[in-house]
């Protein structure tokens, strides 16, 4: 006897599609927070940056390394 389960692919679907928008969601968070993270750095003077340890030219690197500890 043959038995179609319909609910578990409609089910996969629509856990597809929920991870689909959840991973959306994820990545336009990060991309806020590396946009806020070079703002804020960039608004620090030389002097501010070089007490935290980071130079002007590794803002970049830092912002991107702060999103992908997240």
């Amino acid at each position: 006897m043959a038995y179609v389960n319909s609910r578990s692919s409609s089910a996969s679907i629509f856990g597809r599609i929920s991870a689909f928008f959840g991973q959306l969601q994820a990545d336009a968070n990060r991309r806020v927070t590396y946009r806020r993270t070079v703002k804020v750095l960039s608004a620090m003077t030389d002097r501010e940056l070089a007490d935290i340890g980071i130079s002007r030219i590794s803002i970049e690197d830092v912002a991107r390394a702060s999103v992908k500890a997240q």
